[in-house]
């Protein structure tokens, strides 16, 4: 398979309205409310400000990394070191960009930097998100627990 020409950079204080956008492209379920776009716009920038505290309390050391394709964002990775693995808190390609390998390619990077340091990588899935767990079952993640909505997937070095 050839390699998607993804530049992986870290994130900084210019990259929150490209969060935003993304969140913002993640929330179907938000936009597709019958209601003033002003009030959607305003609960999605509230669930994004939850979501990144909900980061930085969890992950206080968390890597925020953003993910180019020809010089123009495409993604986001948080990593973080969780219980001696590598952590993905989470990974988020924009609809643009999606189907074109850059979660993939993220992904086999952090396997091979965890695999060179002897660590292993795990994730959390929604249940609902079928794309996104094709993806990780097809990189060599498997399923190590589960709860009503989500899978905790682990790929060992």
């Amino acid at each position: 398979m050839t390699s998607v020409p993804l530049h992986i950079r870290p994130a900084g204080p210019a990259d929150q309205a490209f969060f935003v956008e993304l969140y913002r492209s993640t929330r179907a379920d938000l936009q597709a409310m019958l209601a003033d776009p002003r009030y959607i716009d305003a609960i999605v920038a509230m669930q994004q400000q939850a979501q990144a505290a909900g980061y930085r309390n969890s992950y206080p050391d968390a890597l925020y990394q953003v993910l180019e394709l020809d010089g123009i964002a495409a993604g986001r990775l948080v990593t973080a070191d969780a219980a001696g693995a590598l952590r993905v808190v989470d990974i988020a390609v924009i609809p643009w960009a999606r189907g074109r390998g850059v979660a993939s390619e993220a992904l086999r990077r952090l396997q091979r930097q965890a695999a060179l340091e002897g660590r292993d990588v795990t994730l959390g899935v929604r249940k609902d998100n079928a794309g996104a767990r094709r993806l990780y079952l097809a990189l060599g993640f498997a399923v190590e627990g589960e709860d009503a909505a989500s899978l905790q997937l682990r790929w060992r070095a």
